[in-house]
């Protein structure tokens, strides 16, 4: 017995290590090379251009003579360019590699983009000019994309990554879910499917290591054994290499991988390409059943950063609709005989992506940054305003404009639905301080005079303007407008038309009712009030540490009581408004709560002169829908999310993404939308949708919704007090403007039509005087209609290749629906293609053209891209 242990523990030991042995020389470990690369961050652009990637690059090339396996994979688009045009002959370097496959090319987009507040089309953009780039300068397809460091990923990137021809997703940054959390709740995958709401998927993996490792046996190992255990695999992606201000793989790190390669007891090194990983990854598939995600891919840290400097974030909304808006008109102007300016609005397009990617547009980057940022957006509204002008010209001068009065108004509708609008016209466009307006028949229609802090305007309400057309009106400089009969009243401190009754609170100035006519009831909360500021201390714990710019430190709240001013500043005919002037701190607010005649839509225009730091500025509106769960417009799709103040499972089920509650939703209390967030009450009855102009980061917190407005945060990372005192790197002080409106609706946000409302409130009629004159185009006209409200058109423009139409539709209701395109003139033609507009990524079809309709099926949440041929 005695002699039996003794052996027992002596062999032991040497059966573990022999096990371990074989362990650690088992599996393979995917070498790739790489330099991340922030286009600007703590430095400016031209840094990165004449310092860091030229020095990067000639570094890599010259690793690529001394060593012949070494392989090197970079992305964006923008970094390519740089060189082809400054640095042409290392260009000539990097071509050359890529042709013999020591350089790939991964990512296919523009750049490393933020991928929760570019709209949909701007997703769409990046690639379209992204992946054309590299198969035009490199005759590159790419297939992986590739975001290492962006901070979160909007539901519908697989749909957008596979209608791009991209098949594969690597991202690093899910890996920061474990800090700054209570409960910190890691996300559970390294590899697994990512499924959009229209069902596409991409292969995705989230590195077990960082996106800049230098390579060790330690991490080797324990890596390669974190993928055994979580899902059995024997193969690791290792991306390697010095990163943010580039460096890339260095000479040491290659030795050590030269040197793990000739062990016997060490997992196989492979220098390999990030797609021939991901290829393999697939064909394990095929044994191993990797996790389906169908959600956004949420990181819980730098929530912050969906509102920090809110500037950026306004410039990137004006100038996404001023693109789409010359774009649809160009078209329609080259119809008519005009020039489709491709050059120039591809141009526009790259400098307005350049400031998507993720630490410029979100707010994290420094000082220097955003004043090469304003000057880039100012570029692009200046530019872009001349092009639509143009295309404005080219079709109004066709249009019979003769009326009652000398001076035409005609009213642009640049979506694909009537819509019916207030116009609000600058009087200085018609060189009078006065005017009036009439219909085509001499009608004269009700409407104001109105003067605010950007100048003096004339306000009415256009009608049933066509979709995607036209109306024109008639002005006359000089006569004060009519007040007609509208539905507006006002008493004291309510607002009232046929729709609501809106009260506000004496004491305070916030709205105590919104009373909806229709619902029969008050929607805000018994006892609540709306349009309340909130400051909160957001500070970080640690200072002088911490991430400020990034992350989110919400402390002491203080509600803003007594108004230093309340006055009534405009009672109709067109619209009421009165204003909330308060004060906090050396910040001034101004709230103007505004009810228009006829309208359905409570409408706030906030502006701040906003000097805080390290507050935190929110509006909040208590109201009387109950849920679990709310919903949020996203880049060309919707989701759900439950509110964040829940602690434990619910008995409801979400719908978008059909999924019960999980402890890491207690965590999103700070996420991020588009135009609109949505609260229906649990019986579906009714319930209330908020807009915004500008806006991206939200909460729902029980039966409040808030939109973040404004946050003080240093810029950088102030690691020492001299540092944290010095503000010199806070641009958010100064003046700032936003409008948001609450909507009640019957019925939940498909029948609140919230989709369309929020398009409606940010991208307002296009605007052209002219003097009447006779033309072979009707008063009013429409180019084309879309039916039914479930889908939307989202870009109209040229194609790439081609004379003809490229036509958008997107499904925004997650149904089943089949759109049915009624045309002034039908196509000769109808094909569909792929985002890239390469016919390879999507089914080839062919749709009948009966008369001058078109009838396409679409699936639940389908973006379509259809060719159109005249």
């Amino acid at each position: 017995m005695k002699w039996h242990a003794l052996a027992t523990g002596m062999l032991l030991p040497f059966f573990v290590l022999t096990a371990r042995a074989q362990q650690s020389a088992s599996g393979r470990a995917w070498l790739v090379g790489h330099a991340h690369i922030d286009l600007s961050w703590l430095w400016p652009r031209s840094e990165t251009i004449h310092e860091v990637c030229p020095l990067t690059f000639r570094n890599v090339l010259d690793l690529m003579d001394q060593y012949p396996d070494f392989v090197f994979a970079q992305s964006s688009a923008q970094v390519y360019r740089w060189m082809e045009l400054y640095y042409p002959k290392d260009f000539q370097r990097i071509a050359e590699r890529i042709k013999s496959g020591q350089w790939e090319v991964v990512g296919g987009s523009w750049d490393e983009h933020n991928t929760n507040i570019p709209c949909g089309e701007s997703l769409v953009r990046q690639h379209l000019y992204g992946k054309r780039y590299f198969m035009e300068r490199f005759g590159v397809d790419v297939r992986v994309g590739w975001l290492p460091d962006v901070f979160g990923f909007n539901w519908n990137m697989p749909q957008i990554y596979r209608k791009s021809g991209i098949h594969y997703f690597l991202t690093h940054k899910l890996k920061w879910q474990v800090e700054r959390n209570n409960p910190p709740i890691p996300f559970p995958y390294h590899v697994f499917w990512w499924e959009a709401p229209d069902g596409s998927r991409v292969l995705a993996y989230h590195t077990v290591g960082g996106y800049g490792e230098r390579i060790t046996a330690k991490d080797i190992l324990e890596d390669l054994d974190t993928l055994r255990q979580k899902h059995g695999i024997e193969d690791l992606l290792v991306v390697y290499g010095r990163g943010d201000h580039g460096g890339g793989p260095m000479p040491d790190m290659l030795e050590r991988a030269h040197e793990l390669a000739q062990r016997r007891d060490f997992p196989k090194i492979l220098f390999a390409k990030a797609v021939d990983y991901f290829d393999h990854l697939k064909e394990l598939s095929r044994e191993h059943a990797f996790p389906v995600v169908r959600d956004e891919l949420y990181v819980k840290t730098h929530r912050g950063t969906l509102t920090t400097d809110s500037q950026v974030k306004r410039d990137n909304r004006r100038c996404e609709e001023l693109l789409l808006n010359v774009e649809k008109l160009s078209v329609l102007a080259r119809a008519l005989g005009g020039d489709y300016p491709s050059e120039q609005l591809r141009s526009l397009w790259e400098r307005l992506l350049f400031g998507q990617v993720h630490d410029n547009l979100d707010g994290s980057s420094v000082k220097h940054v955003y004043l090469d940022a304003a000057t880039d957006y100012a570029d692009i509204k200046r530019e872009g305003g001349i092009l639509l002008d143009r295309a404005l010209r080219t079709i109004s001068k066709r249009i019979n404009t003769v009326g009652p009065t000398e001076l035409a108004l005609v009213v642009f509708n640049t979506h694909s639905w009537p819509r019916t609008e207030v116009v609000k016209l600058d009087l200085s466009q018609v060189g009078s301080t006065t005017a009036s307006v009439r219909k085509a028949d001499g009608t004269e229609l009700p409407a104001q005079i109105v003067q605010d802090e950007d100048g003096r305007f004339l306000v009415f309400v256009a009608q049933d303007v066509p979709a995607l057309g036209y109306r024109t009106y008639f002005l006359k400089p000089g006569t004060q407008p009519s007040p007609g009969s509208t539905d507006l009243r006002v008493k004291d401190l309510a607002l009232e038309n046929s729709f609501l009754r809106v009260e506000l609170d004496k004491r305070t100035g916030y709205v105590k009712t919104v009373f909806d006519k229709r619902l029969n009831r008050n929607v805000l909360a018994p006892k609540g009030l709306g349009n309340v500021l909130e400051i909160y201390e957001d500070q970080p714990p640690n200072a002088p540490g911490g991430e400020p710019a990034w992350n989110i430190y919400l402390g002491a709240r203080t509600v803003l009581q007594e108004p230093e001013s309340l006055e009534i500043l405009e009672r109709g005919p067109v619209r009421a408004r009165i204003r909330v002037v308060h004060r906090f701190g050396g910040s001034q607010f101004w709230q103007d709560v505004i009810l228009y005649a006829g309208s359905d839509r409570l409408d706030f225009e906030f502006r701040a002169d906003w000097h805080e730091r390290y507050k935190f500025l929110k509006v909040a509106f208590p109201v009387a829908a109950q849920n679990d769960y709310a919903t949020y417009e996203i880049p060309y799709a919707v989701i759900q999310r439950f509110t964040h103040l829940i602690k434990e499972p619910v008995a409801t089920e979400m719908e978008l993404p059909p999924r019960a509650w999980e402890p890491a939703d207690q965590l999103k209390f700070e996420v991020a939308a588009l135009r609109w967030i949505d609260l229906t009450d649990r019986s579906g009855e009714f319930g209330i949708t908020l807009l915004n102009d500008c806006k991206y980061g939200h909460s729902v917190a029980g039966d409040t919704m808030r939109i973040s407005l404004l946050r003080g945060p240093r810029r950088g990372y102030p690691r020492t007090p001299e540092a944290w005192a010095d503000q010199s790197e806070d641009p958010i002080v100064g003046i700032h403007h936003v409008r948001y409106a609450l909507v009640p609706h019957p019925g939940d946000w498909r029948q609140g039509d919230a989709v369309r409302r929020g398009l409606s409130f940010n991208e307002g009629f296009v605007l052209h005087v002219l003097k009447g004159r006779q033309g072979d185009l009707p008063g009013e006209f429409s180019v084309m209609e879309v039916a039914p409200a479930n889908v939307i058109v989202g870009a109209i423009k040229r194609a790439e290749d081609g004379e003809h139409a490229i036509l958008r539709l997107v499904e925004t209701a997650g149904r089943p629906a089949t759109a049915l395109l009624r045309f002034a003139k039908g196509p000769s033609k109808v094909t569909e293609t792929d985002l890239i507009e390469w016919d390879k990524y999507v089914p080839s079809r062919s749709y009948d053209v009966v008369g001058n309709e078109v009838s396409v099926s679409m699936a639940p949440f389908e973006i379509k891209t259809l060719r159109l041929y005249f």
